[in-house]
């Protein structure tokens, strides 16, 4: 039996489309459906972290200014006046991104600080992120570049000095526009 130029050819090759096509729509279906979770699981996090960082918090109001120029992600104001909290991400070992989010308060000074080092070498680039070296921080106000670097993990514990200090800076800037 001689299967002919259809069946040997366009058959497969129909049949591997109409595949990719359902398999399209069940992944846009997929996304379409989880987006907006995911959305809602990522914001309920950032509050999270926006509270630990900023002591008896409980509201944030978000800050319009001009993220780029202050080399920040973001900033919020606790709407009963109890500080500010600003994110702000710089580029560690490997190219891997570290955001730090730092609580200060009033008169300018890191009452809380929390870093995503999730993207850093295992062990050696994630001390960056170990609560031994973001003490180092707490209290500081101004700019971080007194703080050290931990020797074997230079380019992230440097990329949360650079957060830091970002964030620093952007405090120092919407206070004073305030």
């Amino acid at each position: 039996m001689t299967k002919t130029a259809f069946q040997e050819y366009i058959k497969p090759i129909v049949v591997l489309v109409v595949i990719c096509l359902v398999v399209s729509a069940l992944l846009a279906l997929t996304n379409a459906l989880t987006a907006p979770v995911i959305e809602k699981n990522a914001q309920e996090e950032a509050r999270r972290i926006r509270q630990s960082v900023l002591p008896d918090s409980k509201d944030f109001e978000e800050i319009d200014c001009d993220t780029e120029a202050l080399d920040i992600d973001s900033a919020y104001r606790e709407t009963n006046g109890k500080g500010y909290v600003v994110t702000s991400s710089h580029v560690g070992y490997g190219g891997g991104e570290v955001t730090v989010t730092v609580g200060i308060d009033n008169d300018g000074k890191v009452v809380g600080i929390s870093a995503d080092v999730s993207s850093q070498t295992k062990g050696i680039g994630s001390r960056a992120g170990e609560r031994s070296y973001l003490n180092k921080y707490m209290g500081i106000s101004g700019t971080a570049e007194g703080v050290d670097t931990i020797a074997t993990a230079t380019r992230s514990s440097s990329a949360v000095r650079q957060s830091v200090t970002a964030a620093l800076n952007a405090f120092n800037t919407i206070k004073g526009g305030n």
